[in-house]
């Protein structure tokens, strides 16, 4: 607001300019419409699914749909080539379970290199894994899923491949339960 006399900028409402001592006239204040307040917007609370269990007993022939959905995060695991109680080790990595796939992150590969020494093989297994870092199988491929024994002391997953090859897990944390995976896997399995 400014002085209706001197023209000095005076703060709102001010009867009195500051400067010169002029009464001001004060306008009343214009009336505001009212509106009743809206109430804050609430997102909606939905209830909690419990987790998909998959059921124990399916029919003969049955098999899930498949859609890519992980199913289990089942940890470090030790890969090696064969099902039969001792193998070839191929590499550690993580491995995963969908509803259409097995996929193994490899961090370590081949073993091999460790016969020139432990720093020269671990380089060499490392940038092996790096090389192809995960492995995929497919389930289409895969002719059956059992559980196996490694040494006869740990319990391994064994995947049979339908081209005659049969590539084993053996678990390194209690997260990867080889019976767990086996039933996860086999329903899949045609």
């Amino acid at each position: 607001m400014f002085c209706m006399n001197c023209g000095t900028q005076l703060p709102d409402g001010s009867r009195f300019c500051s400067q010169c001592g002029t009464p001001q006239v004060v306008a009343p204040a214009a009336q505001q419409p009212v509106y009743p307040q809206q109430p804050a917007y609430q997102q909606p609370v939905y209830p909690q699914q419990p987790a998909y269990q998959q059921p124990n007993v399916q029919p003969a022939g049955y098999a899930p749909q498949q859609t890519g959905a992980l199913l289990l995060e089942a940890g470090k695991v030790t890969r090696y080539n064969g099902g039969k109680a001792i193998g070839t080790v191929t590499g550690d990595g993580d491995f995963f379970v969908y509803d259409n796939r097995i996929e193994y992150h490899k961090k370590t590969g081949n073993q091999s290199g460790y016969m020139l020494g432990p720093v020269l093989g671990a380089a060499l297994s490392i940038n092996d894994a790096k090389k192809n870092p995960v492995d995929t199988y497919w389930f289409q491929e895969i002719a059956s899923v059992r559980k196996g024994k490694y040494a006869g002391l740990k319990e391994t997953v064994v995947l049979e491949m339908k081209n005659g090859k049969a590539v084993s897990f053996v678990p390194s944390t209690k997260k990867a339960n080889p019976d767990q995976i086996c039933s996860l896997i086999a329903p899949y399995l045609r």
